[in-house]
């Protein structure tokens, strides 16, 4: 099942599904649990909190949904 184009994005102009980003590293998150809980559990938790939207073409976090005045407009301004 194809996702559905929800989303415009402000610096690129794609008409995109917007993809999940995690900040950090997962290997890095698996050394520090295997160390000590403490250092894990504080770097798992920083990595769940900075997790946002991004668009998969240009990697930018200026993504608009198209339902907005602003997602609107853009469409608009890229077509």
């Amino acid at each position: 099942m194809a996702k559905k184009t929800t989303h415009i994005c402000a610096n690129c102009g794609s008409v995109i599904a917007p993809k999940t980003h995690t900040k950090g590293n997962t290997l890095i998150e698996l050394i520090l649990w295997l160390c000590l809980i403490i250092p894990g559990l504080i770097y798992s938790i920083w990595r769940l909190t900075t997790r946002h939207q991004i668009c998969p073409q240009c990697k930018s976090a200026d993504i608009v949904d198209l339902t907005s005045p602003r997602g609107a407009n853009l469409q608009k301004e890229f077509s």
